[in-house]
């Protein structure tokens, strides 16, 4: 009986659950690094650089190889997924909150706040990322802080398009017209009526966002344009071996795996939300 109940689940969240088990594999990694990791992720030794995963006839105790300086590349992946699920869930929360906030503003007013939002988010949009994360690098200098700093400067416009789009449908709704006639103030409409209709879309926006700002700060990272040299990330790894792929391809090959299966395991999840949250995709 439970085994059949436990199909059932299954059968209900295809997508749910290869998600959640990508992405709690990584939290693990990211939680418990320091247990998990084999060596120390900066520990260098040049007379085992470049050396081949142990399956394939490299050093004892270097299961995924060594990286250019000798070092063990299990170790700075395991050590990298700390980088980018900080930068991806942090950012997401910041730019998240700065876009549903502006979004709702620009929505339920109308007028003037409606024009000055989305004139900003205009604005934003004709910029590219990576010119704005130069000039933002190239001020302030790389740091982890910084990079958080862009991606939530480039992701906040996805949340204000979408909330003041939810907004501008729900406020004509009956039962905010309503309130509105018995004379509830306008946070009160906002905090009780608005927000808890336009926050399914957002968590399913938020949830895929995690994965393209993860995806994004490694493409900072290889770039040099990332956290601080010293600071394990996946695109700074990927980039240590991009010289040695024909000689040692295990260096770029393995992180780049880690952020595709990272990737892989938001996009389903949110696949999955949106599916549960839009009744016309069960149709």
């Amino acid at each position: 009986m439970k085994v059949t109940k436990l199909r059932k689940v299954i059968a209900r969240n295809k997508k749910a659950i290869p998600g959640l088990v990508l992405l709690s594999i990584v939290m693990v990694a990211a939680v418990f690094a320091p247990l998990l990791a084999p060596h120390d992720p900066n520990e260098q030794n040049t007379s085992l650089r470049l050396r081949p995963p142990a399956a394939l006839g490299g050093p004892d105790g270097f299961v995924l190889g060594t990286d250019p300086l000798g070092r063990d590349v299990l170790s700075r992946v395991i050590y990298g997924a700390r980088v980018s699920l900080l930068v991806g869930l942090v950012s997401v929360a910041i730019a998240g909150v700065v876009g549903v906030v502006l979004g709702v503003i620009a929505g339920y007013y109308g007028r003037v706040a409606d024009a000055i939002v989305m004139r900003l988010v205009d604005f934003q949009m004709a910029i590219p990322f990576l010119l704005l994360a130069l000039g933002v690098m190239a001020v302030l200098g790389p740091s982890l802080r910084n990079v958080i700093i862009v991606l939530a400067l480039t992701g906040w416009v996805v949340y204000a398009r979408v909330a003041r789009a939810q907004v501008l449908a729900i406020k004509q709704k009956e039962f905010v017209q309503s309130a509105v006639a018995a004379g509830a103030s306008d946070l009160r409409i906002l905090v009780r009526y608005i927000l808890p209709n336009i926050l399914p879309p957002l968590v399913v926006v938020a949830t895929v966002e995690v994965g393209r700002t993860i995806l994004a700060e490694a493409s900072l990272s290889f770039l040099g344009l990332g956290v601080e040299p010293s600071t394990p990330t996946w695109g700074s790894i990927a980039a240590d071996g991009r010289d040695y792929v024909s000689l040692a391809w295990w260096v770029s090959t393995v992180p780049g795996f880690a952020i595709l299966l990272t990737v892989l395991g938001t996009n389903f999840l949110g696949d999955w939300l949106r599916e549960k949250f839009d009744p016309t995709l069960r149709i």
